[in-house]
């Protein structure tokens, strides 16, 4: 890390944050939830993000900063938290694009059941994004370790977060903070994985 001095901050519920989380969320998925939402994709993400209680969230969304400027992102929830998440926020956000994205989810179903279950006592990461030109400076160590000390203080006795089969930096960062591979999708073992599930006790 070079004289910039990193904080990481707890995002607020403005249009504001929503656009960034909006942004680094899609970075995280490479792309995948700009395809998913459309043109609208920032605007409906960040509708949605100023709301509680669902996935999508500023409660939990954490930002990393230098000089003021986010270089990165991560967002985590417990399984506890989840499984009370309100599931019509996305809906009422998208609007007219609403049906696109419940078709492109259909067509998903078996991955994303499998991104979203989790077990008792999770703490999951679900996002993680840094800055291009800021990688390989720490930035997305110190975004794991908040949200490792996050969970804790959730009584979480889990960490978990899937990562994709084609992203092995992902998967070596994520050793290296003493996660292992635990699960796999699909299951069928004829092929690379498409998601990797890794976890570590907390």
């Amino acid at each position: 890390m070079s004289s910039q001095a990193l904080t990481l901050r707890s995002a607020a519920s403005t249009h504001e944050d929503g656009v960034v989380f909006a942004r680094y969320m899609n970075v995280a998925a490479d792309g995948g939830f700009r395809k998913m939402f459309g043109p609208r994709f920032e605007e409906i993400v960040a509708t949605a993000f100023r709301h509680p209680n669902h996935d999508l969230s500023y409660e939990y969304a954490l930002f990393a900063e230098l000089d003021g400027a986010v270089v990165g992102m991560a967002s985590a929830y417990s399984a506890e938290q989840y499984a009370h998440f309100r599931e019509d926020i996305l809906r009422e956000s998208a609007g007219g694009s609403a049906v696109r994205i419940a078709c492109i989810l259909a067509l998903i179903a078996p991955m994303w059941r499998f991104l979203h279950s989790y077990e008792d006592g999770d703490f999951y990461l679900q996002f993680l994004a840094v800055e291009q030109a800021h990688r390989g400076r720490g930035i997305g160590h110190a975004l794991i370790q908040a949200t490792e000390a996050r969970g804790r203080e959730c009584g979480a006795t889990r960490f978990a977060l899937d990562v994709s089969g084609r992203n092995p930096d992902a998967r070596r960062l994520y050793e290296r903070h003493g996660l292992q591979v635990h699960g796999r999708w699909p299951r069928l073992k004829l092929g690379p994985p498409a998601v990797l599930r890794m976890v570590k006790p907390l």
